[in-house]
């Protein structure tokens, strides 16, 4: 079951400051804009994988993460004990539902918990690996790109150690290798460039994972901007659920109802997944822009 803006779910939430776990009816937030709003939320979805989610809380704790935000929530979807015990050990408010939601259904339902402007999503399996310093800077670098309205999201998934599952940089090669490939390695490409140039054009998104300055390369794409971050087209970078930042109005009230509305046959568990749902010809030709830096998380999942 999804959470739709203003309808009601009884869940489980548990305020740190008040040091015990209380049983809430909760509301979903609303969209519209609040002077008392808070700027900045973090969000961690977790269904399960509490190992997972254990050493990725230690992670932010270790680096101070949650002192750069003005709200930060576990959401556990299938809520369990150990689950809130996590949040507790690490002061942080849990909320989540009875039953799985799937992976659309359980972003959206943390999205709508938070009240911030700009909201981080993050899935159990994201570590941090830069220190305090470096993740104030690039929140902050992302937080006025969005504020600015230069960018509709931001990736925070770390570029050079992306993690687990990344396939990203081995697509991009192949149709657009580096220039100390061999001869052969290029020629394919050049030949799976003319036989599938929807597809190359598509896989130039992968290049700030593959090389220093992408803009040079493909420029029409790619730019970079004065704070040096990036600023990659959608119709060559697609919609990702890892590590997130982004308005939390433009996700729900964009991405989500979009999703919502367009549900992909294919599905994870049973349930939607996002990506599935925006990554066609409606986000390519949106013309959303993605912003990136360096990154922040990777993507690490225990056992």
């Amino acid at each position: 079951m999804a959470l739709q803006t203003g309808d009601e779910l009884t869940i489980r939430v548990a305020l740190a400051h008040q040091g015990r776990a209380a049983f809430h009816r909760y509301e979903a937030m609303p969209t519209s804009p609040s002077p008392s709003r808070p700027r900045r939320g973090l969000g961690i979805l977790s269904w399960g994988g509490y190992a997972t989610l254990a050493r990725s809380l230690e992670s932010y704790a270790e680096e101070r993460l949650f002192d750069l935000f003005d709200e930060a929530l576990v959401f556990l979807p299938d809520i369990q004990p150990e689950g809130i015990a996590l949040a507790e050990q690490y002061g942080l408010a849990h909320a989540g539902s009875e039953g799985n939601l799937g992976i659309l259904g359980g972003f959206k339902a943390m999205a709508e918990a938070l009240s911030a402007e700009h909201v981080l999503l993050l899935e159990n399996d994201c570590p941090l690996i830069e220190p305090h310093g470096e993740a104030a800077r690039q929140l902050d670098l992302a937080s006025a790109a969005l504020t600015a309205g230069e960018v509709d999201v931001f990736r925070m998934r770390h570029r050079e150690h992306p993690g687990q599952k990344f396939d990203t940089l081995e697509k991009h090669r192949r149709y657009h290798p580096p220039d100390e490939a061999g001869s052969g390695e290029k020629a394919m490409a050049g030949l799976r460039r003319l036989v599938r140039p929807g597809k190359a054009k598509r896989m130039i998104g992968g290049a700030p994972y593959a090389m220093d300055h992408p803009e040079l390369r493909f420029p029409e794409h790619i730019q970079r901007a004065a704070d040096g971050s990036l600023r990659v087209s959608s119709s060559v970078l697609n919609w990702t659920n890892q590590s997130v930042f982004l308005k939390r109005d433009f996700f729900l009230d964009t991405l989500i109802a979009y999703a919502e509305a367009h549900p992909s046959p294919r599905t994870v568990n049973g349930f939607p997944d996002i990506e599935k749902e925006l990554n066609g010809s409606w986000w390519r030709r949106s013309g959303f822009t993605i912003g990136l830096d360096r990154g922040l998380f990777t993507h690490e999942r225990v056992g």
